[in-house]
């Protein structure tokens, strides 16, 4: 195959959503469908099962902090690739877990392992992509957690039933091994930017001239200090906490409260997961032509309305659409955030302002998983989890409505930071 392929922005793009497909689809939303079955061969109350997925958010959320700096200091490349090593460990970590302690720290690695890559994995997206193309290009990227879903629906409820006992450990296993050629992949053909070699290494000096959206500042100062980018890590804390009921628990609520069997809640999330390819896509096309903001807004009202959808409905028909409807909109708040970080600094910045965000949404995703099997051993169903979602995203809904208010306030134009 010519050479030029494989230096090209397609084959970057294919790189990026298998990128995600092994830091997110396999590294963190397998294990909404191994979740079950490894909380019953541990013997894990849902409390420890929680706890359990906030060790991952808890890794997560380190690796985020880290992986900016790490990527200035080293390389995207270089990171990715750690990453995805560190990921196979904790990976296979989980399959040999015998008790609670061994998966929890094996559940941290994992975490680790998921920033490290996913962090790095965006940023390189805003080197590739001019500002009109961004937001359709990192919808394509985080299509990989989509195909993560959809494999994990089909293939865990496959390898349970065939082994009952050690299926949960198979399939970490078989992730561990599809992981370790997407590495393989990374080594060969990864690059930090579209004029560097396969192999190069810090890159800093080779990044594009600071460009932004047509009228809009750029980030020049200490990204910590900027308000702009403190209010959208807030808002993206409220997404981060919502969205894990159903990223995590959501084949364990099929199960126990819909009364699906497996096979059936695994049809369900792999339905979700082939909704979910579209969704980053779309809403980032929409976002480059509406708005940061205002897509972000649309998508928040549309969530907290099918959290709450799923709090009260029962009827199978009802669930699929609602399942179906709350995957268009899965992948679009992590996509449109980083098209308006990637708009708002200086390329050499990006790393830093997505981990900077990051860290807000990684909060979210680490307490979310305690308080809701803490909601659920206590109310024994998911109801009462569902509603605080529900809440909680309405609540980003609320922040953001003050953003697009402060955008029509006289003397600050469209095009400042605020309009992203």
């Amino acid at each position: 195959m010519n050479s030029g392929f494989f230096r090209s922005s397609g084959f970057f793009l294919f790189l990026s959503v298998i990128n995600l497909l092994a830091g997110l689809g396999f590294g963190r939303f397998s294990m909404n469908a191994i979740l079950p079955f490894m909380k019953e061969g541990l013997s894990l109350s849902y409390s420890q099962t929680g706890m359990v997925a906030s060790s991952i958010f808890f890794g997560y959320l380190v690796s985020a902090l880290l992986a900016g700096h790490l990527v200035i200091r080293s390389s995207p490349r270089t990171v990715i690739i750690t990453s995805l090593i560190l990921l196979i460990v904790g990976i296979s970590g989980s399959a040999a877990s015998f008790n609670f302690a061994s998966v929890l720290l094996s559940s941290i690695l994992i975490g680790l392992g998921s920033g490290g890559v996913n962090v790095p994995n965006i940023g390189l997206v805003g080197r590739w992509f001019s500002a009109d193309r961004r937001g359709a290009a990192l919808g394509v990227t985080n299509s990989g957690s989509s195909f993560g879903m959809i494999f994990s629906g089909f293939a865990i409820p496959w390898i349970i039933t065939l082994h009952p006992e050690a299926g949960w450990r198979y399939s970490w296993l078989l992730l561990a091994s599809i992981t370790a050629a997407i590495a393989v992949f990374n080594l060969l053909w990864l690059r930090n930017a579209p004029d560097d070699p396969p192999q190069a290494g810090n890159t800093q000096n080779k990044q594009r001239p600071p460009i932004g959206r047509e009228g809009m500042h750029l980030i020049e100062g200490n990204i910590y200090l900027d308000k702009t980018v403190w209010i959208i890590g807030v808002i993206y804390f409220t997404w981060g906490f919502s969205y894990l009921i159903f990223s995590t628990f959501f084949m364990d609520f099929l199960m126990h409260d819909a009364g699906f069997n497996k096979e059936t809640a695994g049809y369900y999330l792999a339905a979700a997961g082939f909704g979910s390819i579209i969704s980053g896509f779309i809403w980032g096309f929409v976002s480059d032509r509406l708005g940061r903001i205002q897509a972000l807004f649309l998508i928040y009202i549309i969530q907290t309305a099918l959290l709450l959808g799923f709090t009260f409905s029962r009827s199978s028909g009802l669930l699929l659409g609602e399942t179906l409807l709350y995957a268009i909109t899965l992948w679009a708040v992590p996509t449109i955030m980083v098209a308006a970080v990637n708009d708002l600094v200086q390329p050499l910045k990006v790393p830093v302002a997505v981990g900077f965000i990051t860290l807000f949404f990684g909060a979210g995703q680490f307490f979310s998983p305690s308080v809701t099997g803490y909601l659920i051993d206590r109310a024994g169903s998911y109801e009462y989890a569902f509603l605080l979602s529900a809440g909680t995203c309405f609540t980003g809904a609320l922040g953001l409505a003050g953003l697009l208010l402060s955008m029509k306030k006289p003397g600050l134009r469209a095009g400042t930071s605020a309009d992203l």
